[in-house]
């Protein structure tokens, strides 16, 4: 079921009677069955290898823990590092490597001849289990830290439920057991204050992902589904379009998705931070996909060496790192190449920035405002490209899409992209979405504390009946501007 539903508003609704009307004792394992119809309803079968994996990842640790010689240890997390690995290739990433293998060997044929030109691509049949790239994650991180010297969890419920927990299950964030654990060791206790801090997350949630990101989608599709004859304006829209709809969409996501923790008493890493006010793409990453830059950064670049070694080892890691990330995204070369203009792009940052600090008249610059606005319009400048890349079907269509925002195609300055934006309601929901997010600023607090405004921050603080009118207000707009027809996550894929 997808959160941006009625079966998982109903569901969610259910889960929440049922978890605080049943005793203390029995809570987690009504939230673990409950995580588990919700990951069955999409194929029932995938619940019984997401229980294996579990199963396995659990003893895996426990016998981690066991071992006192250090090189035991380590061949048993080399043994686990592999298995989840291997499961995760083999769901996502067998056709990709048969494919490209298929590929070359055509590329060869064309030229030997040694097989019927007519051969077809022999892929195999599987269907991609929902969160695969989640869950491998966290049980990575699991067993690694069990290695580094973290306690293993004794409970296999405790260990089952952080695992499949519905509201981060399918996208994230991907979550550190340690904290998680905390939260399960703590009897749960219903408070009023974090019950409105999800319900508040759940609706913004919903507001940027149906109002925001779906409406934004059907533009966005309009234009790489017509990449040939698109002009100068529409391409441009729609490759913008698109950061901006993948942003909605999956903040969107986790805003539901932390909604719903909160509603039985558990938070959930938060995952976004106002990306676009970045000023330089590392400062990008650092508040983009927080969970998975953060994972990227523990499990990845300081294992292959970090910063250690000199500029160049620094730079190669992340270069490496970012091509990796990349892979993890999709199983086709398009997302290889999104990586790794991602890494040229972290390491020409810091280089720029290395430049800067030594150089007295940069630096002397850099505290002004021009500075910090101009490093911003470049980071959204460059993730309009790399958006090329992530969205387009293959590479073909990135070269194609990145063609016309060069001018390279239909002479025409405007065209049915730009006139469905114009028509469309985003006229008038984004310009309010910027207008909220600007005033829950740190600056507009400070501009408006002791004035007049305060009185009502008060008043809506103090009056339920007040914020029950507001989240009901913002449904009925939400209902009335949300498309036709249902679009799933699009990080569901990964």
């Amino acid at each position: 079921m997808l959160f941006n539903s009625f079966t998982y508003m109903f569901f969610l609704t259910v889960m929440f009677a049922l978890y605080w009307a049943f005793p203390d004792r029995h809570r987690k394992t009504l939230l673990l069955a409950g995580s588990y119809v919700f990951y069955m309803t999409w194929k029932a079968e995938y619940g019984l290898l997401i229980l294996a994996l579990t199963l396995i990842n659990f003893f895996i640790g426990r016998q981690i823990d066991k071992q006192t010689a250090v090189e035991k240890r380590k061949q048993i997390l080399v043994l686990g590092l592999w298995f989840n690995l291997g499961c995760l290739c083999f769901f996502k990433y067998s056709n990709f490597l048969i494919d490209s293998l298929f590929q070359c060997l055509k590329l060869g044929n064309g030229v030997m001849h040694f097989a019927p030109a007519d051969m077809s691509s022999p892929a195999l049949n599987i269907i991609l289990p929902l969160g695969i790239s989640f869950f491998t994650f966290e049980f990575i991180h699991y067993i690694v830290d069990v290695y580094r010297g973290s306690k293993p969890v004794k409970s296999f419920t405790d260990f089952a439920l952080f695992a499949s927990f519905f509201p981060s299950q399918i996208a994230g964030p991907i979550k550190r057991f340690q904290d998680f654990m905390h939260q399960l060791e703590e009897k749960p206790v219903f408070k009023n204050e974090l019950f409105g801090q999800g319900i508040f997350l759940i609706m913004q949630g919903f507001f940027k992902k149906v109002v925001l990101g779906d409406n934004m989608g059907i533009i966005v599709s309009q234009g790489f589904n017509h990449v040939g004859n698109l002009p100068l304006a529409d391409a441009w829209l729609a490759t913008a379009g698109f950061t901006f709809q993948i942003f909605f969409d999956f903040s969107g996501y986790t805003d539901i998705g932390r909604g719903s923790a909160l509603l039985f008493g558990y938070k959930v890493p938060e995952n976004f931070n106002l990306p676009f006010l970045a000023a330089n793409l590392t400062d990008f990453w650092r508040r983009w996909h927080m969970s998975l830059s953060t994972w990227l950064r523990d499990y990845l670049f300081i294992p292959m060496g970090g910063s250690k070694g000199g500029a160049w080892n620094a730079r190669r890691n992340v270069f490496l790192t970012m091509v990796l990330g990349g892979l993890w995204h999709g199983a086709a070369w398009h997302y290889v190449i999104w990586g790794a203009f991602h890494g040229s792009g972290l390491v020409i940052s810091k280089e720029w920035q290395d430049l800067v600090s030594r150089n007295k008249t940069l630096s002397a610059l850099r505290p002004t405002p021009l500075w910090h606005y101009s490093g911003m319009a470049l980071t959204i400048f460059f993730l309009f490209l790399a958006g090329i890349l992530f969205r387009a079907n293959d590479l073909p269509q990135a070269l194609s899409m990145t063609a016309r925002l060069l001018g390279n195609g239909n002479a025409g300055l405007s065209g049915a992209v730009l006139e469905s934006f114009l028509r469309s309601t985003l006229v008038l929901t984004l310009p309010a979405y910027t207008l909220f997010v600007a005033l829950r600023s740190k600056k507009a607090a400070a501009l408006f504390a002791g004035s007049g405004l305060t009185f009502f921050k008060d008043v809506w603080q103090n009056s339920f009946a007040l914020r029950l009118a507001a989240c009901a207000s913002l449904a009925v707009i939400i209902s009335g501007f949300a498309p036709g027809q249902l679009s799933p996550f699009i990080y569901f894929q990964f």
